[in-house]
């Protein structure tokens, strides 16, 4: 689908007059456009905000260079490219129709003989890349288009050549989860096998309607690829025995793209017509609801507007706006006008642009702040955003400030693809001096590697895994503890508090690696505690929850903890309360602040969540209270849980953003901040923010003592009963 060109787009791109919007994600804006010769074109614009990295530049023309190589039916042609450009650019062939994604999504699975087809001319298209000497490394049904006469492979973002190195690090994991390779999962290299396989993930998606191992968080999708066997349910015959070779764990045992092509070919080829009946359309190899999708999209395409230069008045002049962003382009405020919003206007509004315009005093500046705000991470976003409208309110409020500032939040949608967006988004802002945010595991996988590239400062208060490091080393931070930690918390509160006995602990895979981790951290540290341990495993997408529960109950333990998902704790709970159980109970970190109380209800009561997420409402300390009273006037409740944590970064990062500001304003050097965070200390309501090598928030005595939280469930919510040790333990 497609959408008006907005005022701020260009009227043109290279040779290409542009028609439309296709979309906005991953690098920046696709358009459609047309050639001098009439040809249609996905022009993709890059965002500013990498285009002004030099290396960046150098990649994208080697990888433009690259995919010029192939010429194949099946693969989306590269039709021209600048990436000397202020806003580098590729523009490929446009293909009139739906994704894989959104056909499977929209009418269900594939029938075989479709199936085989697809999988006979996306083998050719591999083929043909992997003969040009590259490696797609991305191939998902988002990847792959259907237009009337068969499939297009698309996207090369990150197609390598197969003998490059040089732009690959070691160890990190380029792809899709779900749609790569073990090998990829693993960190090592792709090759055209890797291909292979993601394209035998691609047909099992096709052929059952869902991805071949599972979903959920990225990094459960690379443990079950690595470790678990394809979900394949419902494929039988030849399809079977092709996608069980594609999909084998060892890359040397799966058939080559062009092996692949011969195997699936079906008697019939979509580019002549069935051989049996060469008078029907080539697009009967898809069912008809998908085929009328196809032709609803190639419709579509032909109803194009009319071709018009993008220009709007100025309505303080009169004068055409491009007229006025090349009087600001020499002022060098046009690329922040154009891709910054009203951050960047917050941040001209500084600047003297011509006689009668007096310069503000202060310099204006904006904080971002990336949410989700839908699905279970919505309570964390609206922490988050209420945290930094609270802090930032306060901070124009102070007399005597340097600079004021202004709050942009972007809404990442709880996607990669959101995630990548809303991240260059913000980057692309250069009023934005730093971001709060994301709030999820997944987003800040996508989001961080963009933070990274444009050397933008974000904090996260939210999440607690420990690998992004990895591709961001400089300038994502976490406020919050490491998820295994909470493993140790829940040992230390039964140690503290004298309620060490034998404990059943229930690991329940489906709420990801991080309940898996922690698990097996806690199994251990109760077995040093001198208590017996009675440790069960609930596999993903069965239904054993039931029977490990009652299976350790028939143990006779005391103890009970279940680490696992909502649902499944809820249920958890009831299965308890009707055995009878009363002994001390222990849930997830991650349920902290869930409905939790609500849903188990009776059940649910007397359970316990340790965590680093303080109540700053029930705290007694002069700065908690100072806290509440603020949030309860602003919002007209007890602060939000997590929302004292997003609150602490935001003043810690905003007390080191002071110290950046250049003298009379001006634009402020983003990495400054990331070097003065790593080494900053700062006293927050309930804890003292200190970061590790890797910045993330320092694990000490202190940190799992007095300044970790026992909450328990009581009258239908969490009360937050004390920290796990008495503060003089603090060393």
């Amino acid at each position: 689908m497609s959408e008006a060109l907005r005022p701020s787009d260009p009227s043109a791109i290279g040779g290409f007059r542009l028609l439309r919007r296709l979309g906005t994600g991953g690098m920046g804006v696709v358009y459609l456009g047309r050639s001098e010769t009439g040809a249609l074109a996905a022009v993709k614009v890059i965002r500013a905000g990498s285009g002004a990295d030099d290396g960046f530049r150098a990649r994208f023309a080697r990888e433009a260079e690259l995919a010029a190589r192939v010429d194949n039916p099946w693969v989306v042609p590269v039709l021209g490219a600048d990436a000397t450009a202020r806003e580098p650019w590729l523009a490929t062939g446009f293909v009139a129709g739906p994704s894989l994604a959104e056909a499977v999504a929209a009418h269900g699975p594939l029938p075989v003989a479709a199936v085989r087809v697809l999988g006979s001319l996306l083998g050719e298209a591999l083929a043909a890349v992997h003969a040009a000497g590259l490696v797609h490394r991305d191939v998902k049904p988002g990847n792959v288009l259907l237009a009337v006469d068969g499939p297009r492979l698309i996207d090369f973002g990150i197609a390598r050549a197969a003998d490059d190195t040089a732009l690959t690090a070691s160890g990190m994991v380029v792809g899709t989860p779900g749609f790569l390779a073990p090998e990829q999962a693993r960190g090592e290299g792709a090759t055209a096998a890797s291909d292979v396989f993601a394209l035998g993930c691609v047909l099992a998606y096709a052929s059952t309607g869902r991805p071949p191992f599972g979903t959920g968080a990225p990094d459960a999708l690379l443990y079950r690829t690595v470790h678990d066997e394809p979900g394949l349910d419902g494929v039988t015959g030849e399809l079977r025995a092709a996608l069980d070779a594609c999909l084998a764990k060892d890359p040397g045992e799966r058939p080559d793209a062009d092996g692949l092509r011969v195997r699936l070919r079906p008697a019939r080829d979509p580019r002549v017509g069935p051989v049996a009946d060469a008078a029907q359309p080539p697009s009967a190899w898809l069912p008809d609801p998908v085929a009328r999708m196809v032709a609803a999209r190639s419709a579509e395409s032909l109803a194009l507007p009319d071709i018009e230069p993008t220009v709007v008045d100025d309505p303080g002049t009169g004068q055409p706006a491009r007229q006025a962003r090349r009087r600001l382009l020499l002022a060098g405020g046009a690329l922040l006008l154009a891709g910054g919003g009203t951050g960047a206007a917050l941040w001209a509004a500084g600047r003297d642009d011509g006689p009668g315009r007096k310069t503000p005093a202060r310099p204006s500046y904006v904080l971002g702040v990336q949410v989700t705000r839908s699905g279970a991470a919505a309570p964390l976003a609206r922490a988050c955003e209420r945290a930094a409208r609270l802090a930032v309110a306060q901070h124009n409020a102070t007399a005597g400030r340097a600079f004021d500032l202004g709050v942009r939040v972007v809404d990442d949608h709880g996607t990669l693809a959101g995630a990548t967006s809303a991240a260059h988004e913000l980057a692309a802002d250069r009023a934005v001096v730093a971001v709060l945010g994301p709030v999820t595991e997944l987003t800040l996988l996508a989001a961080s590697r963009v933070y990274a590239s444009a050397k933008l400062t974000h904090v996260t208060s939210t999440t607690g895994q420990n690998d992004y490091f990895v591709w961001s080393p400089t300038v994502t931070f976490q406020t919050g503890a490491g998820d295994q930690a909470s493993g140790t918390a829940i040992a230390l509160h039964a140690l503290a508090s004298g309620l060490t006995a034998p404990a059943g602990i229930v690991i329940d895979r489906s709420g990801g690696s991080v309940e898996y981790n922690q698990g097996g951290l806690l199994v251990t540290q109760w077995r040093h505690l001198g208590a017996q341990v009675v440790p069960d495993v609930v596999a993903e997408d069965t239904d054993d929850a039931p029977a490990a529960v009652a299976s350790v109950l028939a143990r006779g333990v005391r103890d009970f903890v279940y680490l696992g998902p909502l649902d499944a704790t809820v249920r958890a709970a009831r299965q308890l309360s009707a055995a009878g159980f009363t002994g001390p109970r222990w849930m997830s970190h991650l349920l902290y602040g869930s409905e939790f109380p609500k849903l188990a209800g009776a059940a649910g009561e007397g359970w316990f969540v340790v965590t680093p997420a303080v109540d700053a409402s029930a705290l007694r300390t002069k700065a908690a209270e100072q806290f509440t009273a603020a949030w309860r006037k602003r919002y007209g409740g007890v602060p939000d849980p997590y929302g004292a944590e997003a609150y602490d970064s935001v003043l810690m990062v905003l007390r080191e953003f002071a110290r950046t500001v250049p003298s009379g304003g001006g634009r402020p050097n983003r990495l400054a901040l990331a070097l003065r965070l790593h080494k900053a200390t700062y006293q927050g309501i309930a804890r003292t923010y200190t970061f590790n090598t890797y910045n993330q928030f320092n694990i000490d005595v202190r940190t799992m003592g007095p300044e970790t939280y026992v909450h328990q469930v009581h009258d239908g919510r969490f009360r937050q009963v004390g920290p796990v040790m008495a503060k003089q333990t603090k060393g």
